[in-house]
């Protein structure tokens, strides 16, 4: 081979690596832009809600997947996703062993005929028949280490071999380990980088560690591989030795058509996330809050009855400082306030106020009971992401008038039923992202002063709103991309809700002038007061 070919080739394994990071890199992109991680945690919530019967019902899919010939690797990722690295291979490993005994099972007793039909037409499962039968458990784990053959059909094919049930069940589920780690860690990679799960405190070595374990995984499961097809073909024959121009040849054909391949792919996916990135604010709608209709479903009653919060008012003023951050250390001390104001609100009538005590009532106690939530896993987080997804957002627990609600459905009464989105700047979900609480409860008589002047904080606080300093770029906070139909409805678009509460944005508007929007990134970190800067 020339000096000038090697050159050429070594360029190319460069270009395709870059065409391969540059695929990652939009992937990564997409799933960053569209809120992928709200879907994860969602379903992460639903499964977890199910308990054991969702651990049992994705175990069921994959036995079922497996019987069916249905490949398991989106399976598999899926497991890491949500799972966890160590707990999804645990999950996944119980289900493909039972997936495997079931087809072994169902090939040596119920489809042998046409399971016989189908190897028979492929020299490969002779020389595989043969040496099982010479080495019995070895050739399994030898094939399980390095899948020669495909994993679906290879179960229905070993119940056709000599080797026994219980050896051949063992065997499998211990060597098909190194290759459902890697596929359930990859997944795991995935869901971190589409931002699921909570916010660290030590991000980088987080990220670090999430790298290195990985490149781990891939180098020990590409030796093993490696190490099983050699053993492999030096028992049985079953990996075909290819003289070098045969081997030359197939890798010219295939080598030729690569680098085209990875660059028709790399220009899609730049493609594809130029166009997830002019549409981020209508993608982010897919996997975050449901959109609603603003009504103002409620009217007031000045003769019905009315519910104080000062009791709530009591806890802000002492344990929440100027500029919304909380002293949780405190609150954990002296809770008795807050949980009386909790008991006070199951016993509200609620269906008996009007319209503003309503509004009041459900700001003050949606921050109250994120407020316990937070002090219920204290001091074990760093975010109230780190709290499990059955036991945060999606969690029917709070005690509203003696009905239970979740977080969720707080919020979505809130935006559905009072026609107000400045409540987006009212309800605080306990991170520094958020609009701060203040430092007093909202009441049915000063509600929508309230509400005003907490619009206008969070419109003109460089924290949530800000121009760039060529005045060209408006960076908003990820509430108006999350819900831009809420705000849409309200003035008709985000920027003239923005122009409502901050003066710069109205005169740019009024002038013809709108300045190009951007979202900041969201900080998920406790607003704690160990966390103010």
């Amino acid at each position: 081979m020339s000096r000038n070919s090697t050159t050429s080739g070594r360029l190319s394994r460069w270009v395709q690596i870059a065409l391969v990071l540059i695929i990652i890199g939009c992937l990564i992109a997409i799933f960053r832009i569209i809120p992928v991680g709200l879907g994860i945690a969602r379903l992460q919530g639903w499964l977890a809600s199910l308990g054991a019967r969702g651990i049992a019902a994705y175990i069921v899919i994959y036995i079922v997947a497996t019987v069916l010939l249905i490949p398991g690797s989106a399976i598999t990722l899926l497991a890491g996703v949500l799972y966890g690295p160590w707990w999804g291979t645990l999950i996944v490993s119980v289900g493909a062993t039972l997936g495997a005994a079931a087809a072994y099972l169902l090939g040596r007793y119920a489809f042998r005929s046409a399971v016989e039909k189908t190897t028979a037409k492929t020299p490969k499962f002779a020389a595989i028949d043969k040496a099982i039968g010479k080495n019995g458990w070895k050739i399994v784990a030898l094939l399980r280490l390095s899948p020669v053959v495909p994993f679906n059909l290879s179960n229905y094919f070993f119940g056709l071999t000599a080797i026994r049930f219980l050896p051949y069940v063992l065997v499998s589920w211990i060597c098909m380990l190194p290759g459902t780690l890697l596929y359930v860690y990859l997944g795991y990679a995935a869901s971190q980088a589409a931002g699921a799960g909570g916010t660290k405190a030590n991000g980088w070595l987080h990220w670090t560690l999430l790298s290195v374990g990985l490149l781990l995984i891939v180098a020990v499961s590409v030796y093993i591989t490696r190490l099983a097809k050699h053993a492999l073909a030096a028992e049985s024959g079953v990996i075909e030795m290819k003289t070098p121009a045969e081997n030359e040849s197939q890798m010219v054909g295939t080598h030729s058509r690569r680098p085209m391949i990875l660059a028709i792919a790399a220009l899609v996916m730049l493609g594809l996330t130029a166009c997830t990135w002019i549409n981020r604010g209508p993608f982010a709608g897919i996997f975050g809050p449901p959109p609603v209709k603003l009504v103002n479903k409620f009217k007031a009653n000045p003769n019905g009855p009315q519910f104080s919060n000062s009791m709530f008012n009591s806890v802000v003023d002492k344990y929440v400082h100027k500029g919304g951050w909380v002293d949780y250390k405190g609150l954990s001390t002296h809770p008795e306030n807050l949980d009386a104001y909790m008991a006070q609100l199951a016993k509200a009538p609620f269906a008996k106020l009007g319209r503003n005590n309503k509004l009041a009532l459900l700001i003050n106690a949606y921050n109250a009971f994120t407020l316990r939530l937070i002090l219920n896993h204290d001091p074990h987080i760093q975010s109230i992401r780190d709290i499990p997804s059955a036991k945060r957002w999606d969690y029917v627990h709070w005690n509203i008038g003696g009905r239970l609600y979740s977080l969720d459905q707080i919020e979505l009464m809130l935006r559905s039923d009072f026609g107000d989105p400045r409540i987006h700047f009212a309800i605080n979900c306990a991170s520094i992202g958020c609009p701060p609480l203040r430092q007093q409860a909202y009441e049915a008589a000063t509600v929508n002063a309230q509400l005003q002047s907490q619009a206008e904080l969070v419109n003109n606080n460089p924290r949530w709103v800000r121009f760039s300093r060529d005045g060209k770029t408006l960076h908003l906070t990820m509430l108006y991309s999350w819900y831009s139909g809420d705000f849409s409805q309200a003035a008709g678009s985000v920027l003239k809700f923005v122009a409502r509460f901050n003066k710069r944005v109205a005169a740019d508007l009024a002038a013809g002038n709108p300045p190009s929007v951007t979202f900041k990134n969201y900080s998920w970190k406790l607003d704690s007061l160990q966390n103010r800067p």
